[in-house]
């Protein structure tokens, strides 16, 4: 299990590693069409609710266990957020079963499940998700949309991160990206152009954090494995000492007694 999750482990770190860049340059160029456009654009994805009631949580786990404290730790933190005393109502989207089985056993509804993404996903396995969330905030059934995931630090190091997926936040940052370099120049009128940028960088952003999320299972489940292995190594060299102690005992005791009986 070790080396099946350690081929895993290095194609899903690629993807999640070149993914970053791509989603880079598309808050670039978002920012530019936000900020530098005139008159100033604007659109549903960005803008925020007077009024925050309901929140959704795209609630991002592994279908299988054997990993060291992969699901533990981010099934906590998401008892965390459901626990915190408010005034919002959390919606929540499940994307593997350990974290439909964790809030059915907290009894918690679960607004969708996608259960099925898989090991390997692609863009079109998570396009529903994204989908999903979209459809809810632009008919006012979601006000605010959250993803709750294993974020993909190193191959030692992954941590529970809370991101912010709607509304879309083009913030300082991406403003001074945005004033410091020079406008695009669009060959369709701009709010088309917002529309599907807007439209893409979820559907991107609900991607990349599938396979943060997916980096950070492969690699914590092969260093679980990896400890196992040397665990199991540990075990076998103690029992065998002790094998062999034993066996020297018996063999000593068996010549006392020929040596006794002789004489």
């Amino acid at each position: 299990m070790e080396m099946i999750s350690a081929a895993k482990m290095k194609k899903a770190q690629q993807q999640a590693l070149k993914g970053r860049p791509y989603l880079q340059k598309l808050s670039d160029i978002i920012a530019n069409l936000v900020y530098l456009s005139e008159p100033k654009l604007s659109h549903k994805l960005l803008e925020p609710r007077k009024t925050v009631k309901n929140v959704g949580y795209i609630f991002i786990t592994a279908n299988r266990g054997l990993c060291s404290g992969f699901n533990t730790n981010i099934i906590r933190k998401m008892l965390e957020i459901l626990g915190e005393k408010n005034e919002t109502q959390e919606i929540v989207l499940t994307v593997g079963r350990k974290g439909k089985q964790a809030m059915e056993r907290v009894g918690k509804a679960v607004l969708a499940d996608f259960e099925g993404v898989g090991d390997k996903p692609s863009l079109m396995d998570t396009l529903g998700i994204s989908k999903v969330v979209i459809d809810d905030y632009m008919s006012g059934k979601l006000d605010e949309v959250y993803m709750v995931y294993n974020h993909f630090y190193s191959t030692a190091t992954q941590k529970p991160a809370v991101v912010k997926l709607l509304p879309i936040e083009p913030g300082e940052a991406f403003k001074k990206e945005a004033l410091t370099k020079r406008d695009y120049i669009f060959d369709q009128p701009c709010e088309v152009v917002l529309d599907e940028l807007l439209h893409r960088y979820v559907d991107t952003m609900v991607y990349q954090t599938v396979m943060e999320s997916s980096a950070s299972e492969h690699s914590a489940r092969m260093m679980a494995m990896r400890q196992a292995s040397d665990n199991a190594h540990e075990i076998v060299s103690h029992l065998t000492l002790h094998y062999n102690k034993g066996r020297q005992a018996k063999i000593t005791k068996e010549i006392l007694e020929v040596v006794s009986g002789s004489t």
